[in-house]
């Protein structure tokens, strides 16, 4: 069995050639930006806010992305990753 998250959530490895073409997609933050939102609004997924928010992690500040969509299945989070 996989390890969990503190959130329970199953924890994904991948190839580093993945993470480098993955991140080769978006070569403009706001890009990016504009892909999760685009997300939040898919059919399905019925997102009627996002909230964009600053917090730190491991002292580092980080953006996250929350929007109260329908969400994914722990094995479909797990599958996308």
């Amino acid at each position: 069995m996989a390890r969990l998250s503190e959130q329970g959530i199953r924890l994904s490895s991948m190839s580093p050639s993945f993470l480098n073409s993955n991140s080769t997609s978006h070569t403009w933050p706001f890009s990016a930006v504009a892909e999760l939102i685009d997300n939040a609004s898919d059919p399905g997924v019925c997102a009627k806010q996002i909230w964009i928010d600053v917090v730190k992690i491991d002292d580092q500040l980080c953006l996250t992305f929350t929007d109260n969509g329908s969400g994914m299945t722990p094995n479909k989070l797990h599958k996308m990753l």
